[in-house]
């Protein structure tokens, strides 16, 4: 599994075209090649002229945009333009940002027909050897039946999905578990570590860098390698966006090493 960043977490800092020669430089000089777009943020209408910005800069400083995070009214809504897109960048997964809530809400009917869209969006983007992948918050572990709506998605969709660290631990999901029962249907995972604050003992956990909370990511990293995951995407909302990266980035090169010789 190669590592890299998803740009949710710098998205504050990317506001204008020049500010992705800037970062993307600072990421490159800590060795950081790969990236999951968070096309939901970045200050550009969607199209390929933007596309083509934000290409320039990657290939300029040598990074690699792998997949890109986009909500499903996007993506859905011309997809010819998306796979334009997604083509102009050189990326392979369409990450589907969030789970239509509304349905959610409507149980086993509501999601069979969450399943249809996103199996219709993923047999529409497959002739172009685009895959699509499906995101988790803590929406997905609400009990659906007999399980929960990520066993759901999974039992009736034939899409690959995104696993999310810290969203998977305020569900109450297990990523381990998840990722032996998703094997081989997990070409990206969002690497997000999960911390309680002071505050946060009425409030709940919030993310913060990895190697500063509860997640076992040695232990995670080890089966993501196992269950054919090709990145993992550190992610974090924080105030302070590069400081953070690096610390993360740090520490999984530092996890990764002992992930090695154990």
């Amino acid at each position: 599994m190669e590592l890299g960043l998803q740009t949710f977490t710098l998205h504050t800092l990317l506001r204008k075209p020049e500010d992705f020669d800037r970062r993307f430089a600072e990421l490159a000089a800590m060795n950081l090649r790969n990236l999951e777009l968070a096309v939901d943020y970045l200050p550009f209408d969607f199209s390929v002229a933007s596309a083509k910005v934000i290409a320039g800069a990657a290939q300029k400083h040598g990074l690699n945009i792998r997949s890109c995070q986009i909500k499903y009214a996007t993506s859905a809504n011309d997809i010819p333009l998306t796979i334009a897109y997604m083509q102009e960048l050189g990326a392979e997964t369409v990450t589907n940002s969030t789970i239509d809530l509304k349905l959610l809400h409507q149980g086993e009917e509501g999601l069979l027909r969450y399943c249809d869209m996103l199996e219709q969006l993923r047999l529409a983007l497959a002739p172009a050897g685009i895959a699509l992948a499906h995101h988790n918050h803590h929406y997905e572990f609400l009990r659906v039946g007999n399980g929960s709506a990520l066993a759901f998605l999974a039992a009736h969709t034939k899409v690959d999905f995104a696993l999310d660290t810290y969203w998977c631990q305020k569900g109450g999901g297990n990523v381990l578990t998840l990722l032996e029962d998703l094997q081989d249907r997990v070409p990206v995972m969002h690497l997000r570590d999960f911390t309680i604050t002071k505050r946060g003992l009425v409030t709940g956990g919030i993310d913060c860098e990895i190697g500063r909370g509860n997640i076992p990511f040695k232990a995670i990293l080890k089966a993501a390698q196992a269950a054919g995951v090709r990145y993992g995407m550190i992610e974090q909302k924080t105030k302070t966006p590069m400081e953070s990266i690096k610390t993360s980035w740090n520490s999984l090169g530092a996890i990764s090493s002992l992930s090695a010789n154990s």
